[in-house]
């Protein structure tokens, strides 16, 4: 179901980028007039969501929804043209589904290769967790399925930007996080980076985790307001379980 929000000003939004050991969520209403930052565990993103299935939410998240049984996404490959060189190699290819059993990195690589004809990298690898824990809850709560969508955040901010290739300086950088910052106050949501890192009194959340939460942000507002653009364009296509294989800026 390809599934368009109606937007009021009571509708609540989330942007939520994976850090180490759990997530940094961005939350604020419609207009964005006040904006939150938390950090959630691991172990605490089906507590958190729970509440908001069959709701108005709209939740942005950077990790790979709808994985494919074989052949490569078209969402993956659709985001890496339209970065272009070099922010594409920022995007790399989900997993297949089967992968998500695997008990090591070279397990995985084994299963990705027999059904995809290629290994996986380590990139997709350090966030399995994280998939697959996305991948439970959506089987415990079918109704988030509708609300919940994936983004990632260099596509986001190339829409933003109106870049034909994305952001130059790389996310990490102080020259990154400075372009990136603009943008998003550009686009309604200053964030002040220090600011935030100081409330959050989290060591382990990077500036650029921080950041990258806040394009989620605004990616789920362009949601809301009927805004966005998907990857691949028109209907999305659906893996096995029905899950878009899409991803939204």
């Amino acid at each position: 179901m390809f599934y368009v929000v109606s937007v009021t000003g009571e509708v609540p939004l989330y942007g939520l980028d994976g850090c180490p050991g759990g997530w940094v969520v961005a939350c604020s209403s419609a207009e964005l007039a006040s904006v939150t930052f938390s950090v959630i565990a691991e172990r605490e993103l089906k507590a958190f969501l729970r509440p908001l299935a069959g709701t108005a939410a709209v939740i942005a998240i950077d990790v790979p929804i709808g994985l494919a049984d074989g052949d490569a996404r078209a969402c993956d490959r659709a985001a890496r043209v339209r970065l272009g060189a070099p922010r594409c190699s920022s995007v790399f290819s989900a997993p297949c589904r089967d992968s998500l059993a695997a008990t090591d990195y070279l397990h995985a690589c084994a299963i990705n290769r027999a059904l995809r004809g290629r290994a996986l990298s380590r990139q997709c690898w350090g966030i399995m967790t994280k998939i697959a824990v996305v991948e439970a809850l959506l089987d415990e709560l079918p109704d988030l399925a509708d609300q919940i969508w994936e983004v990632h955040p260099e596509v986001t901010f190339a829409e933003l930007a109106a870049s034909p290739c994305g952001i130059g300086p790389r996310k990490k950088s102080p020259a990154g996080q400075r372009e990136r910052l603009a943008v998003l106050a550009a686009h309604g949501l200053p964030v002040d980076l220090e600011h935030v890192r100081r409330e959050l009194r989290a060591p382990e959340v990077a500036r650029d985790d921080i950041v990258d939460a806040a394009g989620c942000l605004l990616t789920a507002a362009r949601i809301a307001r009927q805004q966005a653009v998907f990857l691949p364009r028109g209907q999305p296509p659906l893996d096995r379980r029905g899950r878009r294989m899409q991803i939204a800026a």
